[in-house]
């Protein structure tokens, strides 16, 4: 049977912010059975490195209904994120590294000045994180929801940041609207592999323009195969770091088996996988043993170990 799979929403109004809850279905290639898994997960090396995670708390500041992160304030949100990375450090010895993931590019149910259906995150608000997360040598991801911006336009509005060390990026399709007379929400956006072939491409030229050394990574959200087309074609930039991040809430089961069928072993040796947990809408949550492959959920296990964990 095809189950439901809930998924987050986040759009606003220029007024008024609030979530909004839509709803996808499983294709039927996500409903096929999965082979048996062996008892030990298997080890892939991915980025960040060989023997690290990321385990980051997700939001936009100051806005409760979009994520944990809008719900506290940084000085609170600080420890608890380091103790939900030390419940991932525990069980799988690795060293893992706490972050905040961050909305800076927020769908909205209305057009705006610019008729792009996106907010911003004002550089105010935004530094004192960035600040923060090197103070306590945090990773820091800034994500775009695109609405009527293609990712390689809408990319534009982070670049600079990119000069904090500890800054990355995020590309979230959900709500790209680019080419349809609808506003963001309506319809399950989607990106191409030549679109995200350009983001790394602008990122990377702007590295090299800037001198920034350190590798950066690029998070690309998705639930469904098609979020992210002809993914065959990404390109690997020796700079860049991809990650595919499982974002939708259901049962363990569902997660799990939509997550294997993402982050197959056809992506597993070039990108790094992410898994996405929702404390309020996860129902029952994941365990961190279970999200890394070391217990079964509801029957299923994780096959190939994310190297991100966020959680909203």
């Amino acid at each position: 049977m095809i189950e439901k799979f809930e998924i987050r929403s986040a759009l606003t109004t220029l007024v008024m912010f609030a979530a909004m809850v839509t709803t996808g279905m499983m294709t039927s290639a996500f409903a096929e059975s999965h082979p048996t898994l062996k008892n030990e997960p298997v080890q892939v090396d991915q980025m960040p490195e060989k023997n690290e995670l990321i385990v980051a708390y997700y939001g936009r500041p100051g806005v409760k209904s979009l994520g944990v992160l809008g719900e506290h304030s940084i000085g609170q949100l600080k420890p608890m994120i380091k103790k939900k990375a030390a419940e991932y450090a525990k069980v799988t010895g690795k060293h893992v590294r706490p972050g905040f993931d961050i909305i800076y590019g927020l769908a909205s149910a209305a057009p705006g000045p610019r008729k792009d259906y996106i907010i911003h995150l004002n550089s105010k608000k935004l530094l004192p994180y960035i600040d923060a997360a090197e103070n306590e040598g945090f990773v820091l991801f800034l994500e775009t929801q695109l609405g009527k911006h293609m990712p390689q336009d809408a990319i534009h509005h982070t670049l600079k940041y990119l000069k904090h060390h500890n800054v990355h990026l995020a590309v979230d399709p959900e709500f790209e609207v680019s080419n349809l007379n609808v506003r963001p929400g309506k319809k399950i956006g989607r990106v191409e592999a030549s679109w995200i072939n350009q983001v790394q491409a602008i990122m990377d030229k702007y590295m090299k323009e800037n001198g920034i050394k350190e590798k950066k990574i690029l998070l690309l959200h998705m639930f469904r195969h098609t979020m992210v087309e002809h993914k065959e074609q990404l390109r690997h930039y020796d700079n860049i770091d991809l990650i595919f991040n499982l974002d939708g809430h259901g049962s363990p089961k569902l997660k799990v088996g939509i997550y294997n069928a993402i982050y197959s072993k056809k992506y597993a040796d070039k990108v790094a996988g992410g898994f996405k947990l929702f404390f309020k809408e996860d129902h029952p949550m994941m365990s961190p043993k279970q999200v890394m492959g070391l217990e079964h959920a509801q029957g299923t296990k994780v096959k190939y170990p994310p190297k991100l964990i966020n959680y909203q």
